[in-house]
C-alpha cells in the first residue's frame, strides 16, 4: 500500500511517496522522493530593476544531493549546500549572505563559481580560481614599464601607481594581475615610485625688507 507523506527539513517541505510492503511477518517501507511540496525557484517577476544571480535551475537528483550535503561532516561542504538551495528557493546573495552570516562578495562569488563549474565547487581545492604565474619575461616587462612614464606607452596620466600598472598589464598580457603582486614584483626589483612635491619659492631678501617696512 502505497501513500504520500510531506516531510520538514530545514524549514520546507517535501514530498515522498511512501510504500508499505510485507514480508513474512514484518512490515517493510521504501520512500521515493517526489519533490517540494512548493515549486523551487517561484521568483517574482522583475519590476525593471537589474535581477540579481541565482543558481541555475536545479533538478531533482541535484536538489536531493544538496539536501544530504547540509549533512556532510565537512563544514566547506555544508555551506555551500546551504547557499545553492538558499539561492535555488529564490532569495538573492545579499539576503542570503545577512542570514548565514557570510561576506555577500564571498556570496556571490561561490553562487558564480557554481553556475560555472557544477557540483566541482563542493570539491576543497578542485576549483582555486588561482590566476597564472607571471613568466620572468612579464615581470621584467612590468619594472622596465615602470621605470618610463605612463606617456611613454600611450597612457594619458603623468605618474604611475600599482593600480594603473595592473590595469595596463592586464590590457596587454590579457592575464589578470593583482594591485599587491605588481607591487611586490616592484620592491623585489628596488623599483619605487615617487610624488612630486609642490614647494613654495623664497622671496628675494629686497623684496621681504619691502615687505616688512610696509
Amino acid at each position: 500500500m502505497a501513500h504520500i507523506e510531506i516531510k520538514k527539513i530545514n524549514g520546507r517541505e517535501y514530498r515522498y511517496e511512501r510504500l508499505n510492503y510485507r514480508i513474512g511477518a514484518k512490515v517493510k517501507h521504501k520512500n521515493k522522493y517526489l519533490g517540494p511540496v512548493s515549486p523551487i525557484r517561484a521568483r517574482r517577476k522583475s519590476s525593471g530593476r537589474k535581477s540579481s544571480v541565482f543558481v541555475r535551475q536545479l533538478n531533482e537528483k541535484e536538489e536531493q544531493d544538496l539536501i544530504q550535503k547540509q549533512k556532510d561532516p565537512k563544514a566547506f561542504v555544508r555551506d555551500r549546500a546551504k547557499i545553492f538551495l538558499l539561492s535555488a528557493d529564490g532569495k538573492t546573495p545579499k539576503q542570503i549572505a545577512e542570514q548565514l552570516k557570510r561576506d555577500y562578495a564571498r556570496t556571490l562569488k561561490i553562487i558564480n563559481n557554481f553556475n560555472k563549474h557544477g557540483f566541482d565547487v563542493l570539491t576543497p581545492g578542485k576549483i582555486t580560481g588561482r590566476p597564472r604565474r607571471i613568466t620572468s619575461e612579464q615581470e621584467k616587462d612590468i619594472v622596465e614599464t615602470a621605470l618610463k612614464t605612463p606617456n611613454e606607452v600611450n597612457l594619458p596620466y603623468n605618474n604611475w601607481t600599482c593600480r594603473l600598472l595592473a590595469l595596463w598589464f592586464e590590457q596587454k598580457h590579457k592575464q589578470k594581475i593583482s594591485d599587491e603582486r605588481v607591487r611586490e614584483l616592484l620592491i623585489k626589483n628596488k623599483v619605487t615610485f615617487t610624488v612630486p612635491k609642490h614647494r613654495l619659492m623664497k622671496a628675494d631678501a629686497a623684496l621681504r625688507e619691502a615687505f616688512k617696512k610696509s
